[in-house]
């Protein structure tokens, strides 16, 4: 028989996986891990001022006198160090990799609602693991960007004094602490769903499947 368990455990589990899969996303296409030091004024309608920025995939700088917006100007991984540096690719391939990993883990948490095991394993503990292994994936990836400070790219933007994990006179933007809250998260989705677990195999809720409900919604 075909049955939705919707308790307050496994939807606070859904929603926090899907919010730490929304924020590593953020992290991952927006430009805003390292900000440069030097203002540009932009006249359009209006004057607006803008600061240059790198980030895991993308980068804001002045091209023909216009700020632009977009994606490293590479051929994937193929790229020259110096346009590309190495351990940034590394930290692109661990930061997609555990994007990837979460939201497969967020797909199975509402298999959950029908489901508590697969193949004779729970659900949950496989989804927790993989939410843990995102977590330290994205870790990685966190530690080797700064590794990357020292390339000419960045020497350009910050100062000759940039170097790895001292960007000089840059400033860390708020994409870098997206991907730190999307660590956090993972790592709070995987002890919770073992809260959510309790939540979907207690004794009211298989009572009230026994009795031929099809949807049960339990606080």
């Amino acid at each position: 028989m075909c049955y939705v368990i919707i308790t307050s455990g496994s939807l606070t589990w859904f929603i926090l996986s899907l919010l730490a899969d929304m924020v590593l996303l953020a992290a991952i296409v927006t430009p805003k891990w390292l900000i440069g030091p030097e203002r540009y004024q932009i006249d359009t309608n209006f004057t607006t001022h803008r600061y240059p920025s790198v980030g895991i995939y993308t980068r804001c700088k002045i091209m023909d006198t216009r700020y632009h917006c977009g994606p490293f100007d590479f051929d994937g991984f193929a790229t020259d160090n110096e346009v590309y540096p190495i351990p940034w690719k590394a930290s692109m391939f661990f930061m997609s990799l555990g994007f990837f990993i979460l939201t497969t883990t967020v797909l199975l948490t509402l298999l959950t609602c029908c489901r508590q095991s697969i193949f004779g394993k729970s659900i949950h503990n496989i989804t927790a693991s993989a939410q843990v292994a995102c977590g330290i994936l994205v870790m990685i990836a966190v530690f080797l960007h700064p590794l990357g400070w020292g390339a000419k790219r960045v020497i350009s933007m910050c100062g000759a004094d940039s170097e790895a994990f001292s960007p000089a006179d840059c400033s860390i933007g708020w994409s870098l602490y997206c991907a730190i809250a999307g660590i956090v998260l993972c790592f709070i989705c995987a002890g919770i769903s073992l809260k959510a677990e309790k939540s979907n195999m207690r004794l009211n809720v298989k009572r009230r499947i026994e009795s031929g409900e099809r949807i049960v919604c339990i606080p």
